[in-house]
C-alpha cells in the first residue's frame, strides 16, 4: 500500500435518544465493570513514563494459492480470494480485514467513551466502506493500491440525550 493521503470521512447516525428531561434506566449493551476496568486502564498509562508500546502480532501461513491462515494471540483466522480470480473463496480478502479491523476500533474505542461518560447504548453498529482501483495491484496505468477513500458510518441507538452521544462521538473521533 501507498502512503498517499486517504479522504477519510464519519458519519453518526442517532436513534431512540431521549429528551433531556427522561432518564436512563440501564447501561444497555455496555455492562458496568467495563467504566472500572478502563479508568484503571487510564490510570495505569497516565502513570508510566514515556510511550506505552505494545506490539500486535500474527503468523500467517501459505496454505494453497491465495489461502492463508494467521494465527494472531491464539485466535486463527483464514484469508482467501474470490473465486473469480481463482482463489478458493474460503474467507474474507485482505482488505476486507481492513475494513472490518477499522469497524472493530470505532466501535471498540466508541464503547470504551461511552462506558467513561456513562452513555448507555442499546446498539452500535458500524459500516466501513473503502474504495481503491485494482489496476494498482499490477501497477497498471502507475496507480498505487492504496485506498482512495475510506467512509465510516456508525449508528447509535440509545434512550440518553443526543448532547450525550455527540459528547462521546467528539471523544472518540479526536
Amino acid at each position: 500500500m501507498s502512503s498517499l493521503p486517504v479522504a477519510a470521512a464519519s458519519l453518526l447516525i442517532l436513534s431512540g435518544c431521549a429528551t433531556p428531561r427522561e432518564t436512563r434506566a440501564s447501561m444497555g449493551l455496555i455492562s458496568p465493570d467495563q467504566k472500572p476496568a478502563f479508568l484503571d486502564l487510564k490510570d495505569r498509562l497516565q502513570s508510566t513514563k514515556g510511550a506505552a508500546d505494545t506490539t500486535n502480532k500474527a503468523e500467517v501461513r501459505l496454505v494453497e494459492n491465495q489461502h492463508n491462515e494467521a494465527t494472531t494471540r491464539g485466535f486463527t483466522v483464514v484469508q482467501d480470494e474470490p473465486e473469480r480470480i481463482r482463489g478458493g473463496s474460503r474467507g474474507p480478502t485482505p482488505t476486507d480485514y481492513f475494513t472490518a479491523a477499522v469497524g472493530f476500533c470505532e466501535n471498540v474505542v466508541f464503547v470504551r467513551n461511552a462506558a467513561l461518560l456513562d452513555l448507555s447504548i442499546d446498539s452500535l453498529d458500524t459500516s466501513v466502506a473503502g474504495t481503491w482501483d485494482m489496476k494498482g495491484l499490477f501497477g497498471i496505468d502507475g496507480v498505487q493500491s492504496a485506498f482512495t477513500t475510506i467512509t465510516v458510518e456508525s449508528r447509535v441507538t440509545t434512550k440518553d440525550p443526543v448532547e450525550k452521544v455527540v459528547e462521546v462521538a467528539i471523544s472518540t473521533w479526536v
